[in-house]
């Protein structure tokens, strides 16, 4: 480990990560831990116990065709799908969801949700963190945030615990890095996907002749570093520093409690089964392991929601059976082992899809209104938030802006969502920006 690293303040890191962008990766995990405790003393410490399951629907999910239909539409508008009841009297979702119909109690559905912009990458930008981006392409890195995503706000103002507090699966999610709070508050990547016979999260198992000897061998030689300090007293060294951070990333890579929390391998196969075994279903499932063990923010990418064509087939036979087993699973695990008041999930997606369908049989990008969906965490089920018109096009009661969405979703975690950050410039930059709670949500 360099002095360099050792001695930064936390405006060196941060300026660090927001000239990096891409590099977190290249950061090993105990400088990752050694940052976030450097930035310790700008965290505000949440004694919430909330945690948050954060699913991306990449692409956009046409609200008209799931959560918010107009059967009295004309056809290129209302599409092929139908209302069917849901265990909430009064609530209707697309018949393409049966299962999530029947946990209609567990779920609030946000029917009003805009915002400007139809470009995915900067949708995906306004979604992930509730800000505006710049100039430019977001359409190719992925770590291209002008601005903290939600999980990396968590890591910044939340209190840092044994797992990392923002963990990213089954890859580094679009515009889901920590921008000007640098690298120390990106995400803990899983970059596999946890459905695969062989899957494992690397940096966590060590190899077994790591085990056996390197890591033995490290362990020895830093204690016989922080004897040779106790006999020489080495002037202003504080060598016994040094081994802190590679002690707790030692720690967290041999935990048994660590490692039994992202061993998915672990969990019967009857509730592999139930989630589904696609990828949606296992990240859902691990990352109940993960909230469960202590991880403060899992963030979920699905992708391929993007239906310019076939939009009906996509949906019926592709996309939808997946998610309509994993999430109802998800609300029912957490429900069923006392978790789910504790966990908000929150299903995401960058915009939804234009109310007539093109001559593709598809539906292109439309950010004017669409739906979210949030459960859990003290959020009242059984509810609808606001409307749209006869098209599902515009908003005509209660809009939600991603900053909204945003506020909401620090509040219910515990965390004060009114904070600024400050970049390594100092200048000061609202965390929620101005957005508001969506109270209805705990009425």
């Amino acid at each position: 480990m360099s002095s360099s690293i050792r001695n930064a303040t936390r405006r060196d890191l941060l300026r660090v990560g927001s000239l990096a962008g891409g590099a977190i990766a290249g950061l090993g995990l105990a400088d990752v831990l050694r940052m976030q405790q450097l930035c310790a003393s700008d965290q505000a410490a949440s004694r919430s116990d909330v945690n948050c399951i954060f699913i991306f629907i990449l692409g956009g999910m046409p609200q008209q065709d799931m959560w918010d239909l107009k059967p009295k539409a004309p056809a290129e508008i209302r599409g092929d799908f139908q209302n069917i009841n849901t265990n909430v009297p009064g609530i209707q979702i697309s018949d393409v969801l049966p299962g999530c119909a029947n946990v209609m109690d567990k779920m609030a559905i946000l029917r009003s949700m805009t915002h400007g912009d139809s470009d995915h990458g900067r949708g995906y930008h306004i979604m992930m963190s509730g800000k505006k981006p710049g100039v430019g392409d977001f359409n190719g890195n992925q770590n291209n945030n002008h601005h903290p995503s939600i999980g990396s706000m968590v890591s910044y103002l939340g209190a840092p615990g044994v797992l990392p507090p923002y963990i990213s699966v089954p890859n580094f999610l679009n515009s889901g890095g920590p921008a000007f709070l640098g690298p120390s508050h990106g995400p803990f990547v899983i970059d596999a996907d946890p459905a695969a016979p062989d899957f494992s999260v690397r940096d966590i198992t060590l190899p077994t002749d790591v085990v056996a000897q390197r890591g033995d061998l490290r362990q020895r030689a830093l204690r016989q570093i922080n004897a040779m300090e106790d006999r020489a007293q080495l002037a202003g060294k504080q060598v016994r520093s040094l081994d802190n951070f590679y002690e707790k990333a030692f720690n967290l890579m041999s935990s048994p409690a660590a490692k039994k929390a992202f061993d998915i391998h672990r969990e019967p196969a009857e509730v592999r089964e139930a989630y589904g075994m696609t990828s949606l279903g296992q990240c859902s499932l691990l990352a109940r392991r993960l909230v469960e063990a202590g991880c403060r923010f899992v963030a979920i990418e699905n992708g391929h929601w993007d239906t310019h064509r076939k939009n009906t087939y996509s949906l019926r036979e592709l996309l939808c059976p997946s998610f309509d087993k994993a999430i109802p699973a998800l609300l029912n695990d957490l429900a069923s082992r006392g978790l789910l008041d504790k966990t908000l999930v929150v299903i995401c997606t960058e915009f939804g899809r234009t109310p007539k369908i093109n001559q593709l049989a598809g539906r292109d990008h439309w950010p004017n209104a669409f739906s979210i969906v949030m459960a859990g965490g003290g959020i009242r089920g059984g509810q609808v938030v606001g409307a749209t018109d006869n098209q599902a096009a515009e908003v005509t009661d209660r809009p939600v802006t991603p900053e909204d969405m945003v506020a909401t979703i620090l509040y219910t975690l515990g965390i004060d969502y009114s904070k600024v950050m400050h970049t390594p410039l100092g200048r000061p930059v609202a965390v929620a920006d101005g957005g508001t709670v969506v109270r209805e949500l705990f009425s």
